[in-house]
């Protein structure tokens, strides 16, 4: 029984994030490489103005490239990381601990992949907001849950 519980959460802890990057995929799709390359760029047939105008358009397609994974990420930010904090505290409270454990760590990984792809966009009080944030939600589970728990597990 105790393996079933251990493959619960550890299945929960990687459905979880990976259900939420693929859910703001589906209505905010993530750019695909292939739709930003020029073809024939380096053919060796081309006259040196064809290879201009290919470097021109290459480089045209890579700023929109960017601008779309830039919206791509805040996208994901805004997102996982709310989700994640909900999962947290919505996976402390359950009674079923296998279930709980695995949201609490699909939500920390989720929190993990909102941060990763939007770091370097976020201002600095915003990184530090959002980490406070996160920070003070683990640190009330900690304390209300699982501190508790154990003060009254010693106690019996």
């Amino acid at each position: 029984m105790l393996a079933k519980k251990i493959a619960l959460g550890i299945g929960l802890a990687i459905i979880f994030p990976m259900m939420i990057h693929y859910g703001v995929s589906t209505f905010c799709p993530a750019p695909k490489w292939s739709d930003y390359t020029v073809q024939g760029q380096y053919d060796p047939l081309l006259t040196p103005e064809q290879k201009h105008q290919k470097q021109v358009e290459q480089q045209q397609k890579q700023e929109l490239r960017k601008a779309a994974e830039k919206r791509f990420e805040q996208h994901l930010f805004v997102v996982a990381v709310p989700l994640g904090l909900a999962a947290i505290l919505f996976g402390a409270f359950l009674r079923v601990q296998s279930i709980g454990t695995g949201l609490m760590f699909g939500g920390i990984i989720t929190i993990c992949d909102g941060y990763v792809n939007y770091w370097s966009e976020l201002a600095d009080w915003m990184r530090f907001l959002s980490l406070l944030a996160a920070f003070l939600v683990l640190l009330f589970v900690g304390y209300k849950k699982i501190e508790k728990k154990e003060i009254v597990t010693a106690k019996v």
